[in-house]
Formats: C-alpha cells, sequence, structure tokens
C-alpha cells in the first residue's frame, strides 16, 4: 500500500520529514563571514598543540576569508552606486516634466494654430510616404497627408492642427500613424513627434527611466532624440487631404 501524505493536517510521514530536512541542511550550506570566523577561531581553539595547523594551511584559509570579504564589500558598493545613478536619473528625469520631448510615441499634439513636427528616418527612401491623424476616443481618421518620392535619410513634415473639413483640430494629443511605399510594397512606419511630459517613473525591470506623456503614454528615455519644442518649418507641397472617416 503506498504511503499516505498527512502534508496538509500538519503532519508529515517520515520520509517527509526526511526529505525537509534535506532541503533545509542545503539552504543553510552557505556560511557568512561571522561563521567562517567562528569555525576557524574553534579550529584554532582545538588543534592538537603536538601537531598544530600548518602555516600554508593557515594562510590559505585566512586567504579564502579576504577574498570572501572583498566579494561581499564590492557587491555592497556596487548597490549603493547604482541606489545612487537611480537616484540622479529620476531627479534629472523630473526636470524633463512640463517639457517636449521628440521620439516615436504613436501620438501627435497640437494647439490648433502651430504646425506640430513629423519626421520619418528613410534609410532607403520611399515611392511615397502617407500620414494619418486620428481621434483618440472614437479611432476616426481626421486627417492624412501624403508626399511623392523621398530619398534615403529623414524626412520633414508637419501637421498644421487642421482637420480634413478645414477646422482647427481641439488641442489635445492625437493618435498618429505611418506608412512608407519602399518598391511598390506598403509598410507601417512610425513617425517621431513632439509629446509633452507629465511624470516621470523608473523602470526596475530596464533599469531605465520612463517618461509619461500626455495622451497616456510612456517610452523610455533612451528612446528620446530631442528634447524641447522646436517650430515646425517643414512644407509639403505635394499633400493631399482626405475627409475623416
Amino acid at each position: 500500500m503506498s504511503e499516505i501524505s498527512l502534508a496538509n493536517t500538519g503532519i508529515m510521514t517520515t520520509k517527509e520529514y526526511d526529505e525537509s530536512q534535506l532541503i533545509s541542511s542545503a539552504a543553510d550550506d552557505t556560511l557568512d563571514r561571522n561563521a567562517f570566523l567562528t569555525l576557524l577561531t574553534t579550529q584554532l581553539q582545538n588543534q592538537n598543540p603536538l601537531d598544530p595547523m600548518k602555516n600554508e594551511a593557515f594562510v590559505a584559509q585566512l586567504a579564502q576569508f579576504s577574498q570572501l570579504e572583498g566579494i561581499t564589500n564590492m557587491s555592497t558598493s556596487l548597490s549603493d552606486v547604482a541606489n545612487v545613478i537611480k537616484s540622479d536619473r529620476i531627479l534629472a528625469g523630473a526636470n524633463l516634466v512640463g517639457k517636449s520631448v521628440f521620439g516615436q510615441t504613436g501620438q501627435i499634439e497640437t494647439d490648433g494654430s502651430t504646425p506640430s513636427a513629423i519626421e520619418f528616418e528613410l534609410p532607403y527612401g520611399a515611392e511615397q510616404v502617407e500620414v494619418g491623424i486620428y481621434d483618440p476616443a472614437s479611432g476616426s481618421l481626421i486627417r492624412s497627408m501624403v508626399v511623392g518620392p523621398q530619398s534615403s535619410g529623414v524626412v520633414e513634415m508637419a501637421w498644421d492642427g487642421v482637420m480634413a473639413n478645414g477646422s482647427a483640430a481641439p488641442a489635445g494629443s492625437y493618435i498618429i500613424r505611418g506608412n512608407v511605399v519602399v518598391g511598390g510594397n506598403s509598410q507601417e512606419a512610425i513617425p517621431s513627434t513632439y509629446s509633452k511630459v507629465k511624470t516621470v517613473s523608473w523602470d526596475a525591470l530596464n533599469s531605465d527611466l520612463n517618461l509619461n506623456l500626455a495622451g497616456g503614454v510612456s517610452i523610455p528615455m533612451a528612446n528620446v532624440s530631442r528634447i524641447g519644442q522646436e517650430s515646425s518649418t517643414a512644407t509639403n507641397s505635394t499633400e493631399t487631404v482626405t475627409a475623416g472617416e
């Protein structure tokens, strides 16, 4: 008959008790520096006076202890340095609150009058670049822009804050999407735009500062290419406008 486990009642079988002792012993195998010194002192106190510990063995044990102590202190120092760097980065990030940063956020802001800069990185050029701006609440297209053939490099565009019906869009954040046509194939491309920083937070998983932007978007600090709003002078001579859907 198989042995019945009584673990749920708080009572263990002999086998379960033996296994728990093995796990406990394995967890206690690691000695800290105080235990090491206690063992070394006890060993010296109880050594055979007629056959004392060899100098070489004593020095070797002290060397091991010194190495352990050095590694422990180094680990503590590195942890302290990491905490200082984290604090400094958060403090520096706090200075960005209220400022505009430039990056691939998937959104674009407008005050209804000032042109909002849009940039695409085109490593191979494109036959056509398309931009769609959408209402964040309904998801409907409120403005689209298209420019013709572009060479490789940075393509600068701008949204003047006007919707397809000719009226000014209410100030705020909008969704922006892009597509580029290369070799006859259309592929999605995320444009870079300006967004205002609302708060900053620390991403412990990636050890990086996150910028929480207006519109509910967050991006790592490492993805920001510029800080501070710039006036856009880009024009689109081949721009076409389609009505919202």
